[in-house]
């Protein structure tokens, strides 16, 4: 896998910091929802008459489900970063790891493995490529 651990771990971090700004916003909406709305006890914006009870029980039904939607969107995209950056921070390890392990078996057999001798090797001969 051809992967850059640094552009995994800094774009996981962008991701993360959206993840956490988009849930600011978030709670800005419904904070200024709340305020436009009335707040609790006082009649609502669109009235208490027979359509203003229709609109807001869509309204409300809608706007709950936004609520509840957009900030489980900002936790999953704040996850995604941290998965994002954990992947960055494993396959930098991962690759130091297998590094090291090349590293070392080269370093043991270097020079010392011989072909094995035997039918493959003599038609090898024979066809000049040895």
């Amino acid at each position: 896998m051809d992967s850059d651990p640094k552009v995994l771990k800094d774009e996981g971090f962008n991701m993360f910091t959206v993840g956490q700004d988009f849930g600011k916003a978030v709670q800005a909406l419904q904070t200024g929802l709340t305020a436009l709305e009335g707040g609790s006890g006082s009649t609502p914006p669109w009235g208490d008459d027979d359509i203003g009870e229709k609109f807001g029980v869509v309204y409300e039904g809608l706007r709950d489900g936004m609520y509840q939607s957009m900030g489980s969107l900002a936790e999953r995209l704040a996850g995604i970063g941290l998965a994002f950056t954990e992947m960055g921070v494993r396959h930098e390890r991962n690759e130091g790891d297998e590094d090291a392990a090349w590293r070392d078996l080269t370093t043991k057999y270097d020079g010392q493995v011989e072909m094995v001798k035997g039918v493959h090797h003599e038609r090898r001969r024979q066809d000049g490529e040895l």
